[in-house]
């Protein structure tokens, strides 16, 4: 099963919303998800138990495991575990730099880098890329520009996004600072249930997802049929 690793050596560039955002549209197709808490914050492990405490999620395809605790070099037999529970796995990587986010990239299908318009999350970002091509470059990444506006965006944002994809793989959608992505922490829900419970307009958050969700299976699909 498909392994998506999540990794930014810098806090706050949005990697738990992204996870849930991806997770919450692979169950909406019906597709069961294993996520790998990876973060010693374990901001995917409480939202997994304060939902499951608040009576939702029951028969939700969404499991989330702690695996912040695991030494470095044990994250590939956790992934391992994972891949034979799910349809897609995602793992949660911590905000620093450190061995458990390179051993989980190299289980990984793919690797996605977030990143907001700053240039200390650009040079962060750097580090991270060249990490995953030291590693040989067999593993496939990009970089998302997280926690934009969806007007409004400063000259220095606009510079540091054009450095970044001159010298990065990016996607072309970005993920946009949005009500339902916030909704999914504050209520403990995905953006399905957000939805349905009409706390927030969720046709742009989740299109984004989707977008995202579409561009990273697919990369993973191209280089299967490529390896033969």
């Amino acid at each position: 099963m498909p392994v998506i690793t999540i990794a930014q050596s810098k806090g706050g560039a949005g990697k738990t919303t992204l996870a849930l955002a991806l997770a919450s549209e692979f169950e909406a197709l019906g597709g069961s998800v294993f996520m790998l808490d990876a973060d010693r914050q374990n901001s995917l492990l409480n939202w997994h138990r304060d939902r499951r405490e608040e009576g939702r999620g029951g028969d939700s395809l969404i499991t989330v495991e702690d695996a912040s605790q695991i030494r470095d070099g044990e994250i590939g037999a956790a992934i391992k575990r994972a891949r034979e529970n799910a349809q897609l796995v995602i793992v949660d990587s911590e905000g620093t730099s450190n061995f458990k986010t390179a051993y989980a990239a190299m289980d990984s299908d793919f690797v996605v880098i977030p990143t907001r318009s700053s240039r200390l999350d650009l040079e962060r970002t750097v580090e991270t890329s060249e990490m995953l091509q030291k590693m040989g470059g067999g593993v496939p990444y990009r970089v998302l520009i997280t926690q934009t506006g969806q007007v409004a965006r400063s000259r220095a944002e606009w510079e540091i996004d054009a450095q970044i994809s001159s010298a990065l793989p990016i996607f072309k959608e970005q993920m946009h600072t949005l009500d339902a992505f916030r909704a999914m922490s504050n209520f403990r829900m995905t953006l399905a249930e957000v939805e349905q419970a009409g706390l927030a307009k969720t046709e742009k958050a989740r299109r984004i997802a989707q977008s995202i969700l579409a561009d990273v299976l697919g990369e993973i699909q191209n280089k299967e049929a490529s390896n033969g």
